[in-house]
């Protein structure tokens, strides 16, 4: 079973940056594209680890990261 990261960024190119080198690494990537879907796919998805933007629509990083 490969390890899930969730990248939690509102930009299209870093999402895809970040996804190109993870699964390069063999990284499972999920993606979420404001604080308030990454506090839901943080709960759902069960990733192990998450990176997430600080400034963000919905919910910045700070506040998405007290949520979950």
């Amino acid at each position: 079973m490969s390890k899930r990261i969730l990248v939690v960024e509102d930009q299209e190119d870093l999402r895809a940056i970040l996804r190109d080198f993870l699964t390069a690494s063999g990284y499972e990537v999920i993606e979420a594209v404001d604080g308030g879907e990454g506090v839901a796919k943080a709960v759902s998805e069960r990733a192990h680890l998450v990176l997430m933007d600080i400034q963000m629509p919905v919910l910045d990083g700070y506040e998405a990261t007290r949520q979950f």
